[in-house]
């Protein structure tokens, strides 16, 4: 019989999806979600093992509401009676199944670290850093995606029970699945400060190569702002914002565009990097650490810098990028590594 495994996390998150999909394999799971959820989640979770508790999450911060959902929370772990509790991201959920686990110490808690709730949140206020190290101090494992996330959550908790792995990928696209378009560059982070997407327009405009195109997918506050920026340096026709897209739509623009750009101020590994990568795109990315973690400059991708020209890309790159991410990024195989881990502790 398989072990209880309850998560709580976004249930609309393709995260979350991923993360169930391959955990399906080893446990019985439930899910605790604060915002409902995807319906596909019903291949590997009993609609009955789904708890939607009707509280919108802020990835921003500013969650201490949340703390109201705690006896909620209690009472469903204290029916369900699970062998693993695993909350992803450590500022919201973390702290809940923080919570949890001080009243019910034979809990085994995971935490599942997503990125600035490590590498942003802790560091603007004193009672969020607090709260993080709470969380933290109570789990048994944390999850981090990159090494330089590793060495934060060391460095603010003390503890060295991580495990680091990728949110990874399924599998690497196959070269004569893709067709490059030489003037196709794809951007698809979120539409805000923390991301630079202002800087990508101005970089582009820049270039002055009316063959170009930029297509900037997701959403976010900026957009109409970011819209007005193309149209004012004159180059609205070449670039094209389409918004959130679908699994397949954004697939297929991976497929086609040569170049990914990604350049925010502050990151962990982003998977959509691991997905350009594996789709065969040029990445252009900040340089930041956990980007180092994949990327060798102006050999397997380039690091951002104001005003630079468009890289020449060489023949091998794509076959290169692929045999990274095959050896390091399938989530599948970081999940079973993962599971050893568990038994461990």
């Amino acid at each position: 019989m398989k072990d209880k495994y309850l998560i709580l996390a976004d249930g609309k998150s393709p995260h979350t999806f991923k993360w169930v999909k391959e955990l399906y394999n080893y446990f019985d799971l439930s899910l605790i979600t604060l915002n409902g959820y995807d319906e596909q989640l019903l291949q590997y979770i009993d609609k009955e093992q789904i708890y939607v508790l009707n509280e919108s999450v802020n990835a921003e911060g500013g969650n201490f509401k949340l703390l109201l959902k705690y006896f909620e929370i209690k009472k469903i772990v204290n029916a369900l009676q699970p062998k693993y509790i695993n909350a992803h991201y450590v500022s919201s959920y973390g702290v809940l199944a923080a919570l949890v686990k001080r009243n019910n110490l034979q809990l085994k808690l995971i935490q599942s670290a997503w990125g600035s709730d490590i590498l942003v949140t802790p560091f603007e206020s004193r009672i969020k850093r607090v709260s993080i190290k709470f969380a933290l101090q109570y789990a048994d494992l944390i999850t981090s995606d990159s090494f330089y996330m590793s060495d934060k959550i060391i460095e603010i908790s003390a503890t060295e029970a991580i495990e680091t792995f990728a949110f990874g990928l399924e599998n690497v696209v196959r070269d004569e699945d893709t067709v490059k378009d030489e003037n196709l560059i794809f951007s698809n982070r979120a539409l805000s400060e923390n991301y630079n997407i202002d800087t990508i327009i101005q970089w582009f405009a820049g270039l002055k190569n009316r063959d170009l195109k930029l297509v900037i997918a997701n959403d976010g506050v900026q957009r109409k702002e970011l819209e007005e920026l193309c149209s004012s340096l004159n180059i609205a026709q070449q670039v094209k914002f389409v918004g959130f897209l679908k699994k397949d739509e954004q697939d297929a623009l991976y497929k086609k565009a040569k170049y990914y750009i990604s350049i925010p101020r502050s990151d962990s590994t982003a998977v959509s990097l691991l997905e350009a990568m594996a789709f065969g795109c040029y990445p252009i990315v900040s340089n930041l650490s956990a980007n180092r973690e994949w990327i060798l400059d102006e050999c397997n991708g380039s690091f951002f810098v104001e005003e630079m020209p468009l890289p020449v890309v060489e023949e091998n790159v794509s076959s290169i990028n692929k045999k990274i991410i095959n050896k390091k990024a399938i989530f599948s195989k970081s999940i079973k590594k993962y599971i050893n881990r568990l038994e461990e502790i």
